[in-house]
């Protein structure tokens, strides 16, 4: 898979939250923390698995937490991109 840009990678978290907490369609708020849109810890731990699942990242549990808006979570897991090994 190609290097995702951390504006994808919000996109992508924002498409994400939409979907599985049901909310309408329109702009998130990427710097609203994620208990403010509805997703609870329990949750979180889901969304870090999708994330980890679209990227092939391997992501703590607690990522999600340590990081909570979609924009910190979305630079965190561009920067892990970005220090991965170059496939040859």
């Amino acid at each position: 898979m190609p290097l995702m840009t951390q504006p994808e990678i919000a996109a992508w978290c924002a498409d994400y939250l939409r979907r599985t907490l049901k909310l309408p369609d329109g702009p998130i708020d990427v710097h609203a923390e994620f208990p403010r849109l509805g997703l609870d810890s329990a949750e979180s731990v889901f969304l870090v698995s999708a994330i980890e699942d679209w990227l092939g990242l391997e992501l703590a549990s607690d990522t999600a937490v340590e990081h909570p808006t979609i924009a910190q979570l979305a630079s965190f897991v561009a920067d892990r991109l970005d220090t991965l090994p170059l496939r040859t």
